[in-house]
């Protein structure tokens, strides 16, 4: 068991409600397993960028 200790949490409504709001410097709970969080869609991925248009005159600046 770890035990992880956050600042705020996270209500079923979506609010964060902050240990500092109810007298506590922080919410401290027991875990089974550490895990790293997902990262979002999209982060990490190589890909490349097509920088020719060749349906559109190339235009001075």
């Amino acid at each position: 068991m770890t035990l992880i200790c956050r600042p705020f949490i996270t209500l079923r409504n979506g609010k964060r409600l902050f240990a500092h709001e109810v007298g506590k410097t922080a919410f401290c709970f027991e875990v089974d397993e550490v895990r790293k969080a997902k990262q979002p869609e999209g982060v990490g991925e190589q890909g490349t960028l097509d920088l020719t248009d060749d349906s559109a005159p190339s235009k001075p600046h």
